[in-house]
């Protein structure tokens, strides 16, 4: 996590939550009882998803570094998870105390939010498979995050859903600005000269 400082790490996590729950699961070595689990699934439900995304990759980071030399699809899911840290970290720790990201800042900030969430949820599966152990704590937690991992996914995608459709309605407002409003060299003969008529763009 060349970019991402250690600071910066300390601080997702101790905004995040889930991290530190994860790797004092996984430092315990003791199965996961259902109150764990559930707040785990709490904790992850209660977020946005580009937060949730975070604290995944964060927790998945945790988690593959115990198999990377076991298990070859450790490997990929910590290389995953550091890429995710990577772009998402610098900006969400600029925006952690600012006012709420909404429009064409929401759009842009979610645009690869549901794919990078599909892949985080892959890969912990994969994991999960590949610990034989099912009483072993990470087995339990991959399962969690990447059913949380899938479920932040369909809400991203809902809300670029509704963001694009909120879009296209602006655009066909917009068209029929124009169109009601055809700019023309000359003045209707009503208004007595000639005056130039130029449509009103929205500025975005």
């Amino acid at each position: 996590m060349s970019a991402v400082t250690k600071e910066d790490v300390a601080r997702l996590h101790a905004y995040l939550v889930v991290p530190i729950a994860v790797s004092e699961a996984l430092s315990c070595a003791a199965p996961l009882d259902g109150e764990t689990q559930y707040g785990l699934h709490v904790s992850l439900s209660e977020i946005d998803p580009d937060s949730a995304l975070l604290a995944i990759a964060l927790s998945a980071y945790r988690i593959a570094q115990d198999f990377v030399h076991d298990i070859p699809v450790a490997t990929a899911l910590k290389m995953e998870a550091d890429k995710i840290i990577q772009d998402y970290a610098p900006d969400w720790l600029a925006h952690y105390h600012n006012h709420p990201v909404q429009g064409d800042e929401l759009y842009e900030l979610l645009s690869h939010v549901p794919e990078d969430l599909e892949a985080m949820a892959d890969l912990l599966e994969s994991l999960q498979a590949s610990i034989r152990d099912t009483m072993e704590p990470a087995h339990t937690l991959c399962s969690v995050l990447a059913i949380q991992a899938r479920a932040h996914m369909e809400i991203a995608d809902y809300v670029l859903g509704e963001l694009d459709a909120e879009r296209i309605e602006e655009m066909q407002d917009l068209d029929g600005v124009c169109a009601y409003e055809t700019p023309t060299l000359y003045a209707d003969r009503k208004l007595g000269s000639n005056v130039i008529l130029f449509p009103i763009h929205k500025r975005r």
